[in-house]
């Protein structure tokens, strides 16, 4: 009974969760932050000259949309005066989300006066194109043919992108104590410390360090930090470090503190930062202090998705499909797996949605495609077998390949079960365990609850110790309560005393997403594969690859 008052109260929480983020869907999406902002600089070469008594004034206008919205203008750039080959020297600016599909148009015009209304210029020409497509080309620079309609020989543009430049990265933090005053009447200290950066009139708490146990004499566990968290990027901001002896049964004592800032730090490797106690200061006239920190803070760049992705990282997708008997008969129309030649049915969707924005970042633009829990033609039931039929070659051309191959994978095969997801993790994980500046995306499309849980969370906690990430996109309207437990929002993955190292899974039901608009699908699955993917990184001390030339 109690276990059932828990699941109630559990699912109660859950439906409350999701009922307050469907009010509030469209004021998030609109408050959604960009990962990062690019700059774009652009040149052209070789434009059509549409002046007879002279050469072009060109320049450039970008148009922005998302997913498959109206483009709508961004910005444009100077207008170069007798130019067939200029180089502009505006730089666009332009929010990147990795999450979502975003579409840019570059359209060079003539400038013929000084109207803004672009109906007054002669239009040569247009390029289409994808930030994903920018970004996961080597470099980052991504040259192509103007076109106006079937009009072609308009000329050539060269765009390159970059990450907008800010100040970040990490602070390696190094602390020891020294002298600290003894707070236990039959022992020594079990100190530990804070740090708090000024935030107005108020100091807000930014780090706390582990406690050790019974010196006076601390050497703290080199810590990671980021500028960010510590300082907001400000050098010179004020910091207070406070120490405390740590108690179990009652509030921990205080023990000293003092003010300074990351600069200082940087530029005082060897100083003895003294403790200070106000109220000893008030009591004692011979108080000195109650003990000293030396701090050593050392500065390391901190490189984003964006660096990784131009040195020449690529994003490696895998799909997985659901062919247990749950999803219905595919012949009927009410089947999960019906196809219908005039609208794409649930599977489908979620592949196109997914699909088409991380093909963006793979160069050869072939997806492994696998199937699970199926009775083959063989009368083998299989939950790791290949949808175009081929075991040694799996792999799918593009996203109309994939979808291809899920069709003919329909026809050919009987729905069977149960629904194990562990052999195709496993699947993947083989691949990212050998894998060279590469990391792996694999999509799960299921519609129904785990059959194999615990082979599945020994699965993804092995795997999280790999360059790889695992989206689930839940079809249909079935039960999805045992998939969120594999998310890691509410702490990480355990199972049979082992630990995920990372939280590498993200969980969203399709019906709920696509409920809250167009491209909210892929933005929801897709969002947290950027941190990941650094955690991933970080983790492991890998370094940016060397450019290939």
């Amino acid at each position: 009974r109690t276990a059932t008052l828990r699941s109630s109260a559990h699912s109660f929480r859950r439906r409350k969760k999701r009922l307050y983020s469907t009010q509030l869907s469209k004021m998030a999406m609109a408050m959604a932050e960009p990962m990062t902002t690019l700059q774009l600089h652009i040149s052209c070469s070789d434009l059509k000259r549409l002046d007879l008594t002279s050469k072009s004034d060109p320049f450039v206008v970008v148009f922005h949309a998302y997913d498959d919205g109206a483009f709508q203008e961004l910005a444009r750039t100077e207008a170069i005066q007798n130019d067939q080959n200029p180089h502009f020297t505006t730089l666009i600016d332009l929010p990147y989300y990795f999450e979502r599909r975003q579409r840019l148009k570059f359209s060079v015009y003539d400038q013929d006066g000084t109207s803004h209304d672009l109906k007054k210029h002669d239009h040569v020409g247009d390029l289409e194109l994808t930030v994903g497509s920018l970004v996961g080309e080597h470099h980052s620079s991504l040259t192509g043919l103007l076109s106006l309609g079937a009009k072609t020989g308009r000329g050539t543009i060269r765009v390159h992108a970059e990450e907008k430049s800010s100040i970040n990265g990490d602070v390696i933090l190094k602390v020891r104590g020294s002298k600290l005053d003894k707070k236990d009447l039959f022992g020594k200290s079990d100190p530990y410390f804070t740090i708090r950066r000024q935030t107005g009139a108020t100091w807000a708490l930014v780090h706390t360090s582990e406690v050790l146990k019974k010196t006076l004499d601390p050497l703290f566990q080199a810590r990671r930090l980021p500028i960010s968290q510590l300082c907001n990027g400000d050098f010179q901001r004020p910091l207070r470090i406070e120490c405390y002896d740590w108690d179990q049964n009652s509030a921990h004592d205080f023990i000293g503190a003092f003010e300074t800032t990351l600069q200082e730090i940087v530029d005082n490797p060897t100083k003895a930062w003294e403790l200070i106690n106000p109220k000893k200061v008030a009591k004692k006239k011979n108080y000195r202090n109650s003990g000293s920190f030396s701090m050593q803070a050392t500065i390391e760049p901190s490189h984003s998705f964006v660096d990784y992705l131009r040195a020449g990282f690529e994003i490696n997708l895998s799909v997985a499909v659901d062919f247990t008997g749950s999803n219905g008969d595919p012949s009927s129309s009410s089947s999960l797996h019906y196809i219908n030649p005039m609208a794409p049915n649930e599977y489908q969707q979620a592949i196109r949605a997914v699909g088409n924005i991380v093909a963006d970042y793979d160069t050869d633009k072939l997806f492994p495609v696998l199937g699970f829990g199926a009775k083959l033609p063989n009368g083998e039931v299989s939950h790791e077998f290949a949808l175009n039929g081929v075991p040694t070659n799996p792999f799918c051309s593009g996203v109309p390949g994939i979808e291809a191959a899920y069709c003919q994978a329909i026809t050919s095969v009987q729905l069977w079960g149960p629904t194990n997801f562990a052999p195709i993790i496993n699947h993947v994980a083989r691949f990212a365990q050998e894998a060279q500046n590469q990391y792996y995306v694999l999509l799960i499309l299921t519609d129904g609850a785990i059959t194999d849980l615990n082979n599945t969370k020994t699965a993804i906690i092995r795997a999280s110790a790999l360059p790889m990430s695992i989206i689930i996109v839940g079809v249909g309207a079935a039960d999805f309560s045992t998939m969120e437990l594999l998310d890691g929002d509410d702490g990480m993955l355990r199972c049979n005393g082992s630990v995920a190292q990372r939280d590498i899974v993200q969980f969203v039901p399709f019906r709920e997403a696509m409920g809250r608009g167009q491209g909210y699908l892929a933005q929801e699955v897709l969002k947290e594969v950027p941190g990941q993917f650094l955690a991933y990184v970080k983790a492991n001390s890998i370094a940016l690859p060397t450019p290939p030339s």
